[in-house]
């Protein structure tokens, strides 16, 4: 059995260490909150990415598809625009999205037809106080396809 003397020493050691928890959670909290907010942002830059190539594949293969008259550049450009406002993770900041169209006027066969999508990723968290990534990222993306 213990007597009271061994427990007033853990009790008075116990009280001693408590400022020392506090300092080192000051110390790491920083440091680990850092560490998740560079993972979830670039999470979200990895699913814009993708998101982005998926954008400019639909409008392409929406282009692709015959139809008289042939679709223009704005209708395919609409295309790439409503599937980038239905996923992309934009916090809002749609003016960031541009689509280019570039196709022949004819409507013979082997015509390429190319959709280029870019995006201006402004970070959301923590990430936009960093010197490193103070300026946006520009996520860009091209699909060439060819009329057949």
């Amino acid at each position: 059995m213990r007597d009271e003397s061994s427990v007033l020493r853990g009790l008075n050691k116990w009280h001693q260490c408590a400022g020392a928890v506090a300092v080192e959670l000051a110390l790491v909290l920083p440091l680990t909150l850092l560490i998740v907010d560079a993972a979830v942002e670039f999470s979200i830059i990895m699913y814009n990415k993708a998101i982005i190539l998926n954008a400019a594949r639909e409008a392409v293969r929406s282009g692709m598809v015959l139809s008289e008259p042939k679709k223009s550049n704005q209708v395919i450009a609409n295309i790439a625009q409503l599937y980038a406002d239905q996923y992309l993770i934009s916090f809002g900041n749609q003016e960031a999205f541009t689509v280019l169209v570039s196709q022949s006027i004819d409507s013979s066969t082997q015509t390429p037809l190319s959709v280029s999508v870019s995006y201006r990723y402004t970070s959301l968290l923590a990430g936009g106080f960093l010197s490193a990534v103070k300026h946006p990222i520009i996520l860009s993306e091209t699909v060439t396809l060819m009329n057949e």
